[in-house]
């Protein structure tokens, strides 16, 4: 289901959470091609984590390159939530790593 409740043990709360995992990837980059994520069915919002160095995206169908796009930091997370088959990432050098956790 969508709309999960669990209890914090020793708290004595209840939360609601709007998500359920969609399930998690991890894809190499380089400053030679953009790539596209691999997306499960059924995502709406994922959690996005680079790792190396950093990287550039763009998600208006052209590709990025590693002057062109919006800049991520090594070590900078962010949701996305927008068209997930468009978003494309690039290197802006070396050979960094995003992680990726999709949410439903």
């Amino acid at each position: 289901p969508r709309h999960q409740t669990r209890r914090f043990s020793g708290h004595g709360v209840n939360r609601v959470y709007l998500y359920s995992s969609a399930g998690p990837s991890q894809m190499g980059l380089s400053v030679a091609a953009a790539m596209n994520l691999i997306v499960p069915a059924g995502t709406t919002i994922a959690q996005i984590c680079v790792e190396g160095a950093g990287v550039r995206y763009r998600d208006d169908g052209i590709a990025p390159t590693a002057l062109l796009g919006i800049p991520v930091a090594a070590g900078s997370c962010f949701s996305y939530s927008g068209i997930m088959t468009q978003i494309q990432f690039v290197a802006q050098s070396g050979a960094p790593t995003i992680d990726v956790s999709y949410y439903k």
